[in-house]
């Protein structure tokens, strides 16, 4: 009996040490890689001015031409939309930016449905995980934000087993051999094809919650560093802008420069999506309306 106990210790041990040895390898890799998402690139931004900053989900990342708006303007100009993103990430990348001393010039942050969601999406999230016990920001955030975690801290490993799918061994391997991301970060605008997809399942939220506590707090966070932002609608197709919501969310956020019945459905790329002309068109808009009698 006293045999069986020591080899299921022994093996308890073992497991444990690779565990820990898997979790440093990966931290140690992920830390000292270069950047393969707009995460990572964040966390490497110091001491820099930038004055043009957007953040949201793809539909900040499909629409803005940050080329454009550098060539209209002479401008800094970062697109820092992430794919599925929610409020929580742009509240988490804006803390960082903030922490890292970047002054930013003014933000622009797109609001739309998303405005309905309070919980954490598992983009950014779990892109910060590798991160989570070296970045006191990314740790102060989701110890707040998120119910897991203490088992992402404490746990050896555990985080990049449950978000294998962001930064598992596929990750890991391409982080190890330096492989590039097709986006360039610097840039950060990620244009569509031409074709038009006509999603009629795609609508919008037929009511809208009271408040949302996360805008409330990126909100807050602005006033505080006295930063200047733009709460922006981006354009959605004909048949999705049938709905009230968008009036709706203009009550709850007076300020919302509203572009979401704006434009033709020949420049978008599906319902919630512009094509690369129509990002032009809309940038173009925006750079009307809110940047050039800048000097």
């Amino acid at each position: 009996m006293q045999q069986f106990i020591r080899k299921i210790g022994v093996i308890l041990l073992t497991t444990v040490l690779l565990l820990c040895l898997f979790d440093w390898a990966y931290t140690e890799v992920y830390v000292r890689s270069i950047p393969r998402n707009k995460t990572k690139y964040v966390l490497g931004l110091k001491d820099q001015k930038i004055d043009y900053v957007f953040l949201g989900s793809s539909r900040v990342e499909n629409h803005i031409d940050t080329q454009l708006i550098k060539t209209l303007t002479s401008k800094k100009v970062l697109n820092l939309g992430i794919q599925g993103a929610k409020l929580d990430d742009n509240y988490l990348l804006l803390q960082l930016l903030i922490h890292n001393n970047v002054k930013i010039g003014k933000l622009f942050l797109q609001v739309d449905y998303i405005f309905n969601t309070e919980s954490i999406s598992t983009i950014v999230s779990s892109e910060s995980l590798p991160y989570i016990r070296k970045n006191e920001i990314i740790r102060n955030h989701l110890e707040k934000s998120n119910p897991d975690y203490l088992a992402y801290y404490y746990l050896p490993f555990y985080r990049y087993q449950v978000n294998d799918y962001k930064i598992g061994f596929r990750e890991f391997f391409s982080s190890v051999i330096g492989k590039k991301s097709k986006t360039d970060f610097t840039d950060g605008f990620v244009p569509k094809q031409v074709k038009f997809i006509k999603n009629n399942n795609f609508k919008l939220p037929d009511s809208i919650i009271a408040q949302n506590k996360v805008f409330n707090q990126i909100d807050q966070l602005c006033k505080d560093k006295n930063i200047e932002v733009v709460y922006f609608c981006a354009p959605f197709c004909s048949t999705v802008r049938q709905s009230d919501y968008i009036d709706k969310l203009k009550r709850k956020i007076p300020s919302l420069k509203d572009y979401s019945k704006t434009l033709d459905d020949t420049l978008f790329y599906n319902c919630g999506h512009l094509n690369e002309e129509g990002a032009k068109v809309f940038t173009r808009m925006l750079v009307k309306d809110c940047m050039q009698h800048e000097k």
